[in-house]
C-alpha cells in the first residue's frame, strides 16, 4: 500500500513539473512581445518629439531670418537717403554752384534722394524737384532717419522738396540787389551826422508800423521758426527782412500779410509756425521781436534770406541779400 501511494505521488509530480515547463515558454513569450510593444511606443513618442523640436527650430530660424531681413530693408530704404540738416531750409540749385538758379527749397528734415555727386555738391530729386544741393547741408543715412522721424514721426516719406519759380526767384533776387546798389550810392559819407539819420530814419520807419500784441507774437513767433538757434544779430536780421518787405512796394504792408505771403515763409505752410504760436516763442525771440519794431537792423535794406553761405551777408548759418 504504501509503495503504490509513493508511485501514484511520482506520477503526478512528473505531470506538475511538464505542466510548470509548457507554461513557462509561454509566459516569457508574452513578456517579450510586451516588451518590444513598450519598446516602439517609446521609439515613435521620442520620434515623434524630434520632429516637434526640429519644426520649431525652423520656425525660430525662419522668424529670425525675416526680421533680420525687414531691418536691413528698412536699413536699405535709406542708404541713398539725406535730409536737410538746417534751421530753416537748404536750397536746390539747378546746378552745382552757389551762382547758379535755386529751383527748389528743401525744408529742415525733409528729404531727398541722391542720384549723384559733383565735388561737394550732391545730385538729388525730391518730390518734382531735381537738382544740386550742398553735401554740408544735409545728413544721410540713419542720420537722416533719426533727423526726420524726429522732425514729422516714423513712417513714409511725406516732406519733401517745393519748388521755386527760377523767374520770379532770379526777379526777386535783382530787384533786392537794386535796392541795395541804390541805397548804397545814396548813403551819406560815414561819421556821426550819418550814423545819427539812418537811426531816426529806421526809428521813423518802425513807428509806421502798427505795434500790437498779436504783432509782437507774430514776430517773435517767425522769428523762433527762422531764427531761434541763431545769435542776437540772426535774429533781428529775420525780423529786418520782414519790415524792410513791409515798406517796400514789392510786398504787402501788413505784417501778417508778409509773413503768410503763398511761398515765403515755409514755418507758415508746415504747421511750425502754429505750434510756436500756440505756446508762445521763447523770450530771446520776444527781445528780438521788441528791438525789430523799435528800429534794430543788422542787414540793410536786404528782403530776402537763406539757409548756408552763399553771395550776400551770411550771419550764422543764414545768408542775407
Amino acid at each position: 500500500m504504501k509503495e503504490r501511494m509513493r508511485r501514484i505521488l511520482c506520477c503526478m509530480g512528473t505531470a506538475g513539473v511538464m505542466t510548470v515547463m509548457m507554461a513557462v515558454p509561454a509566459m516569457a513569450a508574452d513578456v517579450t512581445e510586451d516588451n518590444q510593444n513598450i519598446e516602439v511606443m517609446q521609439e515613435a513618442e521620442q520620434t515623434e518629439t524630434d520632429v516637434q523640436d526640429t519644426e520649431d527650430g525652423q520656425d525660430a530660424d525662419m522668424q529670425e531670418n525675416e526680421e533680420a531681413q525687414t531691418e536691413d530693408t528698412q536699413d536699405d530704404s535709406w542708404s541713398d537717403k539725406v535730409a536737410a540738416n538746417v534751421l530753416t531750409y537748404a536750397n536746390i540749385r539747378e546746378g552745382a554752384d552757389v551762382s547758379s538758379q535755386c529751383i527748389g527749397r528743401l525744408p529742415s528734415g525733409a528729404v531727398a534722394t541722391v542720384v549723384g555727386n559733383d565735388e561737394g555738391w550732391l545730385q538729388v530729386t525730391s518730390g518734382e524737384v531735381n537738382g544740386y544741393i550742398r553735401e554740408d547741408l544735409v545728413v544721410s543715412g540713419d542720420e537722416a532717419r533719426n533727423l526726420y522721424e524726429a522732425m514729422y514721426g516714423a513712417g513714409d516719406i511725406s516732406v519733401e522738396a517745393v519748388t521755386v519759380d527760377a523767374e520770379a526767384e532770379a526777379a526777386a533776387e535783382a530787384a533786392a540787389r537794386a535796392v541795395q546798389a541804390s541805397a548804397e550810392a545814396e548813403q551819406p559819407e560815414q561819421g556821426q551826422a550819418a550814423e545819427e539819420t539812418e537811426t531816426d530814419n529806421a526809428q521813423a520807419a518802425a513807428q509806421e508800423v502798427s505795434v500790437s500784441t498779436s504783432d509782437l507774437d507774430l514776430m517773435a513767433a517767425i522769428i523762433e521758426c527762422e531764427a531761434g538757434g541763431e545769435s542776437y544779430e540772426g535774429k533781428v536780421g529775420v525780423g529786418a527782412v520782414i519790415m524792410n518787405r513791409i515798406r517796400s512796394g514789392e510786398f504787402p504792408n501788413t505784417l501778417s500779410e508778409v509773413i503768410y505771403q503763398s511761398g515765403q515763409f515755409e514755418p507758415t505752410w508746415t504747421g511750425k509756425l502754429s505750434n510756436v504760436l500756440s505756446r508762445g516763442a521763447s523770450e530771446a525771440c520776444y527781445a528780438a521781436a521788441q528791438d525789430v519794431f523799435a528800429g534794430a537792423n543788422t542787414i540793410g535794406d536786404r528782403l530776402f534770406f537763406h539757409a548756408g553761405g552763399g553771395s550776400g551777408l551770411t550771419i550764422g548759418n543764414q545768408t542775407f541779400y
